[in-house]
């Protein structure tokens, strides 16, 4: 009579592997994995836990130099700067010829401005606007 078998020493249990949470793998791949946007090796003892606010804000970082807005804000800031820039040495210059009495050269001045330059400003942030 063999006594280890008897026992349940003789059977070699079967190891089942650990199961694979699909669902979880899928939503990582999607979205990064939340935990190695935050390094845990540089926290310090005594330091706060992060929170979920945390979290976001390293998913935020993470992402945020994505999209057509990145893309487009250096360009925006440079029409907006210049266009700024047109609007004051304009009627910089529609006071001057005011001062030196030309009244109807600057109104015709500054009504070329207003149908030119404030109707494509208008249309210009109409259609900026679209791309974002």
């Amino acid at each position: 009579m063999d006594y280890k078998k008897m026992m349940g020493y003789g059977d070699k249990k079967k190891i089942s592997k650990p199961k694979v949470n699909e669902v979880l793998n899928s939503v990582k791949k999607e979205f990064g994995d939340l935990n190695e946007s935050i390094t845990w090796n540089n926290r310090k003892f005594g330091e706060r836990l992060p929170t979920m606010e945390d979290y976001q804000e390293a998913h935020d970082k993470k992402n945020m130099q994505e999209g057509p807005a990145y893309e487009y804000k250096k360009h925006h800031n440079k029409i907006s700067k210049s266009l700024k820039d047109l609007q004051k040495n304009y009627l910089t210059f529609y006071d001057s010829l005011r001062k030196k009495g030309m009244h109807d050269e600057a109104a015709d001045f500054l009504d070329n401005y207003k149908k030119n330059v404030v109707g494509f400003t208008k249309k210009y942030n109409k259609d900026f606007g679209k791309l974002l």
